[in-house]
């Protein structure tokens, strides 16, 4: 059965689009950034506490900076920003990213079922699409969203809503895959249902009463099927 907006095979569950975060999600890149954040806070002499960054995941480079400065107002906040994601851009093109696991059989379903595929992700395009290329996977997807596209970033919907129309399906049949608790709030603020693969951080139970917990990407798959 074809959806009226353009997807593809109907499933059971009516789900006919899949978007997926890019960073602690489909790679295991999410590290590269916490890593760089401490670094970059280093290099400005500032020891910040490792655990501080984890609740960067997933959040635009605006509320970052503003999460920085009410932490650590002895940062020159533009700097640090600035030279973190220079040296986790600079990181990402230069190597592969780590595929996580079940990705590989998630894609294969998608295509098997006719299900439209998306990227959302704050990272900047020329970033995702060398990890999409270098690992191999970006003929899987139909279309990629970015950060620098919209003009609110996670946890608002913007983002989300870009990758549906982009994929031609309907809010309402898209499933969002994601492992930041901003990108949560946003898929449900897009009125999409989102499913929860936890990386760097458990989901708390305000985020569990908004989505599907799941371990990786192939027990995830449940979500479409």
């Amino acid at each position: 059965m074809k959806d009226s907006k353009g997807g593809g095979t109907d499933t059971p569950n009516g789900i006919l689009g899949a978007i997926f975060d890019q960073d602690g999600l489909l790679f295991d890149t999410e590290r590269i950034y916490q890593e760089c954040w401490l670094e970059s806070a280093r290099l400005q002499g500032v020891d910040m506490d490792p655990s501080f960054p984890r609740r960067f995941c997933g959040v635009g480079r605006g509320l970052i900076a503003k999460m920085a400065a009410a932490e650590h107002p002895e940062l020159d906040i533009e700097r640090f920003c600035n030279k973190a994601v220079e040296l986790a851009w600079g990181r990402q093109l230069a190597g592969v990213p780590e595929k996580k696991p079940g990705l590989d059989n998630m894609l294969e379903f998608c295509r098997a079922h006719g299900i439209r595929t998306a990227v959302a992700s704050s990272s900047p395009r020329n970033v995702v699409e060398h990890n999409l290329r270098a690992a191999g996977v970006r003929e899987y997807f139909d279309a990629v969203a970015t950060g620098d596209e919209v003009e609110n970033s996670k946890p608002a919907p913007d983002i989300f809503l870009l990758a549906a129309r982009r994929i031609g399906v309907a809010p309402a049949r898209c499933c969002v895959f994601e492992d930041a608790f901003s990108g949560i709030r946003g898929a449900n603020a897009a009125g999409m249902k989102a499913v929860m693969i936890p990386d760097l951080r458990q989901p708390t139970d305000e985020i569990r009463a908004m989505c599907t917990v799941c371990r990786d990407l192939g027990e995830a798959i449940a979500a479409l099927a």
